[in-house]
């Protein structure tokens, strides 16, 4: 084990309508994960593309690290939102 593995924090989860997902920005800090947020929503709002959801997660580093890059379908993924609603 790395110490990776212990470290636990907060990642961006960003739904897409097919079914798939993003997971990225690891923080240990809660307001940069909220910052992270806010910046990822600002830059899909104008585009004709835009995810279903997007939240934050509580997530281990490593988990994030090791998550795939291009939509992930995997259900062992952290997807339990850390706000009250999904934005």
């Amino acid at each position: 084990m790395t110490s990776e593995e212990f470290a636990w924090g907060y990642a961006i989860r960003r739904e897409w309508p097919d079914g798939a997902h993003d997971l990225f920005g690891f923080t240990s800090n809660e307001s940069e994960a909220e910052r992270q947020l806010a910046r990822d929503e600002s830059y899909w709002s104008s585009g004709p593309v835009r995810p279903a959801a997007v939240y934050v997660v509580p997530a281990n580093a490593a988990d994030v690290n090791r998550h795939p890059v291009d939509g992930c379908r995997s259900a062992s993924c952290p997807n339990s939102p850390e706000r009250g609603q999904q934005r």
